[in-house]
């Protein structure tokens, strides 16, 4: 009688129960996985965010610390000790995608690569942006230099060049490079960079830097450097 009794009072799960419980279990699951799929594309998408944002700042650093250096003259001494500057009347020159900045090597030795092996007083820096999609650099003056790449993965790079009109106190005005009337009236230049965005990456759209050839998806920064020391 306490045998039967025992085995009377068993129960298990039953077969609803059992379904309900491997639901739960699979939404549970499913719900896990959708987070972790979730964490990973975040980490993917600021990845992405943070490499776009390196290679348009580099060639932003670039452009203005090399911008800001050319044309400084230098202090020089002749055979009678007499000291006079060197300078050069137009430090800029340029086009709506190629610019060109001259320095003196003496105090500019390196050239925008980096290279110091020449015996030539000035140096000149030609950027443009190559048909591979990278934003490349030769000093033009060197012998047998060829472009090299600073920043891959740009799209396209558009400047626009300050140019000082007659006046008290002169004015500044924006031009293009066709419309540059005198180089030496140039006071400072605008670099607008554009950046073609993987489709993964929802990053907010900016003005194109040409509005003719603006982009489907593109990133565009731009900015401002001053000639410091202008003639």
């Amino acid at each position: 009688m306490a045998t039967m009794n025992a085995q009377c009072s068993q129960s298990g799960h039953t077969l609803v129960q059992s379904l309900l419980g491997m639901g739960l279990c699979s939404g549970v699951l499913m719900v896990a996985f959708a987070v972790f799929a979730w964490v990973q594309a975040s980490h993917t998408h600021m990845r992405l965010q943070a490499d776009l944002h390196t290679r348009l700042n580099t060639v932003m650093g670039v452009l203005r610390e090399r911008v800001q250096r050319a044309g400084a003259p230098a202090l020089l001494f002749n055979s009678q000790s007499q000291a006079a500057l060197a300078t050069t009347d137009v430090p800029v020159t340029g086009s709506d995608k190629q610019l060109g900045l001259l320095h003196l090597r003496s105090l500019t030795p390196a050239d925008c690569q980096g290279h110091q092996a020449s015996s030539e007083d000035w140096l000149r820096d030609d950027f443009k942006r190559s048909t591979k999609h990278e934003f490349s650099c030769k000093d033009s003056l060197r012998d047998n230099t060829s472009y090299q790449a600073l920043v891959d993965g740009i799209q396209r790079v558009h400047f626009r060049y300050a140019q000082a009109l007659p006046g008290t106190p002169p004015l500044l005005q924006w031009r293009s490079a066709a419309q540059v009337t005198d180089w030496q009236a140039v006071r400072g230049l605008e670099v607008c960079v554009e950046n073609q965005t993987q489709a993964s990456l929802q990053a907010p759209l900016s003005a194109a830097c040409a509005a003719s050839n603006s982009l489907e998806k593109a990133v565009a920064w731009r900015g401002v450097a001053s000639l410091m020391h202008h003639p």
